[in-house]
């Protein structure tokens, strides 16, 4: 152990209340109040003081409200390096209502409560009459972790001697779309090649929550997450007239109903299982009222894979939506044979064929079709819906609509179809095992912390192979193809436009994750909590173990 507790918990303790005192609400001008916290942060660290050349605030590239990502490298001895990664932004306050001006300041929060000024459920209030419980909003998700690695990074700091060197990486955006961790993977790159580091490992301090066994996690992987999007386009028709048209409406739900919680896409890798996919949005693309079918309605799912690639899973969404539109064919012929036969009039099969693509492939299919003249309004297009998207007036999937139909506008074929393509944000699958022998050495050390946590503290804790809350572990590593890599950025959406991941960069730089944070409770509630010892006691000296095991030698 390389500091007294005691002290520890009053240097977190002063962090913690500093950094969530600062308002920093994700996807918002508010996430640029960190740049004063750090400046005075780093002023206040001896270390930094005298060496103002280890630290700084980088600009993320294009990033439209000019965020940082605060930084800051502890050089010591040799090349081998652990990179501290956190997110510093915070979901909104409007929860607490009347509350909110004292969201982030957890005493005086918590004397509220105590107060009986907003209802508490019957286990919040009983923490916060434990005293055990540390109340706010950033207490948990993520300032809690953020601080104690600032912390540890102070105490360290204070060793000439010290071994191997810590580059801590604070970032904007991990709830929206993570446009810190994408940009923080240049300024990783830089710092590697400037002073000639070597990767050992990227340790994030998400909080992990607990189930009924109260069994503490850490995790050696983040799952990953894409967004297809579906864009059905069907054949106008007034609604006396229906047979003569196809209603997208139609075609959507069956693709709907074959692919939600479809288990054909649950995987189970190590200790962990996915969640089946789920449809987030479904709408049709009327703007206003009239008697005709939708020319066309749009949707878009989430699918949390954990070792799929983004290639298969969308080859299988192609197939489901193939089929589909054979069946709903098939519905529409034998309801209009039905019909016919009521009317007495001759039956003529319906002249729809099944038409599937992707993005690509529409595009490639508009370039062939229209040349210069599709390329030159497809430029157009994305210069004014990046403007506008920076703006905050269109959505991602208000954008990714408008690239589809201006897409659709320059072919040929005017038939229904369908059209399937990802949309921001994209996030890999990342587990150690990934990366082969590599990650032996981390293996040992989740050893050594289980170890360590059943001797110190009488806890048991568990290992998961991949963190399901989603996190910027999944910009540590790549080990996919460039087949793969090129795939993503043919049917990724505005890509390169407004959203962009440095793919070769992260593939460069790959290293073993971890995970290790505090005991939480209620993220993104106003009842949202952090476990004062996990926080001031015990996650510290998991933290500092892995520090010791992997520099200190």
């Amino acid at each position: 152990m390389k500091f007294d507790k005691d002290n520890m918990k009053n240097i977190i303790e002063e962090n913690i209340l500093k950094y969530v005192g600062t308002r920093t609400d994700t996807n918002s001008k508010e996430e640029r109040n960190v740049e004063k916290f750090y400046e005075e942060w780093f002023n206040k660290v001896e270390y930094f003081r005298n060496n103002p050349d280890k630290r700084g605030l980088f600009d993320i590239p294009g990033d439209y409200l000019d965020r940082k990502v605060p930084w800051c490298l502890l050089k010591g001895q040799g090349n081998d390096t652990i990179v501290f990664i956190h997110h510093y932004d915070t979901v909104e306050t409007k929860d607490y209502g009347l509350l909110e001006p004292l969201s982030r300041s957890p005493y005086e929060l918590m004397e509220a409560f105590k107060e009986g000024k907003m209802e508490l459920s019957d286990e919040a209030k009983e923490d916060l009459f434990s005293d055990k419980w540390l109340f706010g909003r950033g207490v948990s998700d993520m300032k809690g972790g953020g601080s104690i690695q600032l912390s540890l990074i102070e105490e360290y700091s204070k060793d000439p001697n010290f071994k191997g060197n810590i580059v801590l990486i604070a970032v904007p955006d991990e709830e929206n779309l993570s446009a810190g961790m994408r940009g923080a993977c240049v300024l990783l790159k830089s710092l590697k090649e400037k002073y000639g580091l070597e990767f050992k490992l990227m340790l994030n301090s998400e909080p992990h929550e607990r189930e009924k066994d109260l069994r503490p996690t850490i995790y050696d992987g983040s799952i990953g997450k894409i967004m297809p999007v579906f864009y059905v386009r069907g054949k106008l028709a007034h609604v006396g007239q229906v047979y003569s048209g196809l209603n997208p409406i139609n075609l959507l739900s069956e693709i709907i109903r074959r692919t939600e919680l479809n288990p054909n896409f649950i995987e189970k890798v190590g200790t962990t299982t996915n969640p089946a996919p789920t449809w987030l949005y479904h709408k049709d693309r009327k703007m206003v009222y009239d008697v005709s079918l939708p020319i066309a309605t749009c949707g878009y799912m989430s699918i949390l894979p954990l070792a799929r690639s983004p290639r298969s899973i969308m080859e299988e969404l192609k197939e489901i939506s193939i089929e589909s539109f054979k069946k709903v064919i098939d519905d529409m012929n034998r309801h209009y044979k039905a019909y016919t036969e009521i009317a007495g009039i001759e039956f003529e099969p319906l002249p729809w064929e099944p038409k599937v693509k992707f993005y690509s492939e529409l595009y490639n299919e508009a370039v062939a079709d229209s040349g210069e003249e599709f390329k030159k309004a497809f430029k157009d297009l994305m210069d004014e819906i990046k403007e506008r998207f920076n703006r905050n007036e269109v959505t991602i999937i208000e954008s990714a609509n408008m690239i589809i139909e201006k897409t659709l506008e320059y072919i040929k074929d005017k038939s229904p179809m369908v059209i399937i393509a990802l949309t921001p944000p994209y996030y890999p699958s990342t587990n150690n095992l990934m990366l082969g022998e590599r990650a032996k050495e981390i293996e040992a050390v989740i050893e050594d912390i289980k170890s360590y946590a059943k001797n110190n503290f009488n806890e048991d804790y568990k290992v998961e192979n991949y963190f399901t809350g989603i996190s910027d572990l999944s910009y540590a590593m790549l080990v996919s193809s460039k087949d793969d890599i090129d795939y993503i950025e043919e049917n990724m959406l505005m890509w390169g436009d407004i959203y962009y991941i440095p793919l070769e960069i992260i593939k460069e730089i790959s290293m073993p994750v971890l995970n290790v944070g505090p005991w939480g409770k209620d993220l993104h509630k106003y009842t949202e909590r952090v476990n004062k010892d996990d926080l001031f006691y015990r996650t510290p000296q998991l933290l500092d173990l892995v520090i010791t095991k992997l520099l200190d030698k």
